[in-house]
């Protein structure tokens, strides 16, 4: 059983681009709501999502399924950075 191995595997290679189509997405998505609570949501929506994809992946039901979870956990990850930044953003503006 390995740890964390969505993270892992984000450094390991060249899944760094699929991060940024999560990132670029929950930026626009933020920026668009402009509401800092509900940029909070979205960010811990995408920790819960990319927690679960996690803990799923350690199970490794099968090949399709964990390279799914990869793809999933993968752009969780950027929509993590993206509401955070959003969420940062919106509160700046209101102030």
């Amino acid at each position: 059983m390995k740890y964390l191995p969505i993270f892992q595997e984000l450094f390991g290679s060249d899944s760094i681009f699929i991060m940024l189509v999560g990132f670029i997405l929950a930026l626009f998505i933020g920026i668009r709501i402009n509401n800092t609570r509900k940029n909070i949501i979205g960010l811990i929506f995408s920790f819960i999502l990319y927690a679960v994809c996690e803990l799923i992946s350690n199970i490794s039901p099968g090949y399709l399924i964990t390279v799914t979870l990869l793809f999933i956990g993968t752009i969780a990850i950027g929509g993590i950075a993206g509401f955070t930044l959003s969420a940062v953003t919106a509160y700046l503006k209101k102030r």
